[in-house]
């Protein structure tokens, strides 16, 4: 209406929706006469139903003018918003009764979906008249349920929006309110704040330092499109207005919620999922696909602000990559705790576990202690009995070197080798300790019932050693500990070295039957 009445002479567009034309008042006999501009206020249009646009069309019309109204002789018109294109409707007998509805099914030939104006007439006489611009498929247009209806406030285009899904679905797939109060809508949002419940406040924005990227699953056992997902940590208090999440800065996606604040708690962990099946619990969708080979990254940001940012190297199948709380970089234990789906080994939405210690050169875990390896000197080590030719087992089980340590030490590192140059490394995470004073023994086959029945295995012989001609040597970088030659061996006898260092066969049977005191001091040479 713009405050004028009349019909059509130049229309200037408001809004987005509404347009308003000038008008000039036409007086006429109708029948009407007792109809006063503003006492019919037009307030809901349905001109774009879900459907067939001439079976579910209507208009909504409101008695404002304090009593009963009749309705008789009044003209509904209906045209393009520069007053050309029209059609009209003659209204029958009928009543309205003070401050309420009346709905028509238009009668016209059709309500047009956009740039259209509708006018209630008297004659040439305009009771009242509302101009949009367009239309939303199965969505009423309308007055702003929290004002009072009359022919000032439905002028302003910024008290008309479309019914919103929580309106009444009045047919399948068309929302409204017809013959019944309207909805209320939904405020404009404001630069700077966004909606929590029913109310709008400042955005608690999130900035760097408030949220840390600490878990995502790269390469799930499943489908990737479905299953993947990126766990964000608050490390304050703050809301996920506005935020995005991408593989580089250039290339971010769409804002996780747009208009809701989503406030956050500190320590929240919030799951971003390709699908609702990607974890036990997925708060926010992830519209980006992490990638399984190569450099990759992660960023996290609101609007072109980052928030935080990881670096990763590929994958392996069904093991999320997590930031511990010391902050190192790891892939998950594949452990039973840490199954969260069949097959896939991650903790989305909980805190994470701490990362396996990761061993510098010339360190080893004691218990769970990583502390250096102390590797012997050559004063500290001696080779005091070998069976280079068993008779109970095969050679390559029955074998087997006994060494004297005579401080404590790590066997970590150390290294045999034999004339062919064969050499083997002992090579552990956990600390092989041994006390001063043990007598360890090195065998091919641990298995007391292959091995001819070796009381106990110290550690892995790696080398095989001659029936004859032979030297064995044990050194560690590089450094040689010590070394026996010999030129024969007896089938079934170890050779042994007593402790004034005599070189002799064995006498004392053990296991099944060969000759040697493998783990135990040797008898003397006589």
């Amino acid at each position: 209406m713009v405050g004028l009445r009349g019909w059509a002479h130049g229309c200037v567009c408001l809004a987005l929706v509404f347009c308003g034309c000038g008008r000039e008042p036409l007086a006429t006999e109708t029948g009407c006469e007792e109809v006063a501009p503003g006492d019919v206020v037009i307030t809901e249009i349905h001109a774009n139903p879900d459907g067939s646009d001439g079976d579910g069309e209507y208009i909504e019309l409101f008695n404002a003018s304090g009593g009963v109204l009749e309705l008789e002789g009044l003209t509904l018109v209906s045209s393009r918003n520069d007053g050309t294109g029209a059609s009209q409707h003659r209204l029958g007998d009928g009543q309205v009764a003070a401050e309420g509805y009346f709905v028509l099914g238009s009668g016209l030939e059709s309500l047009r979906n956009s740039e259209a104006a509708l006018a209630v007439r008297c004659g040439e006489v305009i009771i009242d008249w509302v101009g949009y611009a367009s239309t939303r498929d199965g969505r009423a247009l309308e007055l702003d349920g929290r004002l009072v209806p009359n022919d000032g406030s439905n002028d302003d285009a910024t008290h008309w929006c479309f019914a919103p899904e929580t309106a009444s679905e009045f047919s399948p797939g068309n929302f409204g309110t017809p013959g019944a109060p309207n909805s209320v809508c939904e405020e404009a949002p404001q630069e700077g704040t966004c909606r929590e419940g029913e109310t709008r406040r400042a955005i608690d924005l999130l900035v760097p330092g408030k949220v840390e990227i600490t878990e995502w699953m790269a390469n799930p056992n499943g489908p990737d499109g479905e299953l993947e997902w990126v766990e964000v940590s608050f490390t304050e208090s703050a809301d996920l207005y506005g935020v995005r999440l991408g593989p580089q800065r250039g290339s971010l996606g769409k804002p996780i919620v747009a208009d809701a604040c989503f406030p956050v708690d500190a320590g929240t962990r919030v799951v971003f999922g390709a699908s609702p099946a990607a974890a036990p619990r997925v708060d926010a969708e992830l519209d980006f696909s992490l990638g399984n080979s190569n450099e990759r990254s992660i960023v996290v940001a609101v609007e072109e602000t980052v928030l935080d940012s990881v670096d990763y190297v590929g994958s392996e199948e069904g093991r999320a990559w997590q930031i511990d709380p010391d902050g190192v970089l790891c892939l998950v234990d594949a452990q039973p705790d840490h199954e969260y789906r069949e097959a896939n080994f991650g903790t989305p939405g909980a805190s994470n576990p701490s990362c396996a210690p990761v061993l510098e050169e010339g360190m080893c875990f004691d218990g769970d202690t990583a502390r250096p390896i102390r590797s012997p000197s050559a004063a500290e080590v001696e080779i005091v009995e070998w069976m280079a030719n068993p008779s109970m087992a095969g050679n390559r089980d029955g074998e087997w070197v006994e060494v004297l340590f005579k401080a404590a030490a790590d066997l970590n590192g150390l290294v045999w080798s034999d004339l062919a140059g064969a050499a083997t490394m002992l090579e552990r995470e956990e600390c092989l300790s041994v006390p001063s004073g043990a007598y360890v023994v090195f065998a091919r086959n641990s298995d007391g019932a292959e091995n001819g029945g070796i009381p106990f295995v110290d550690a892995e012989l790696g080398v095989s050693l001659n029936n004859a001609d032979e030297t064995v040597s044990l050194s560690i970088n590089d450094e040689m500990l010590d070394s026996v030659s010999y030129e024969r061996s007896r089938p079934g006898v170890a050779t042994q070295v007593d402790q004034w260092g005599l070189v002799c066969d064995a006498i004392a049977p053990y296991g099944e039957g060969d000759l040697g005191t493998p783990g135990a001091p040797n008898r003397p040479c006589l």
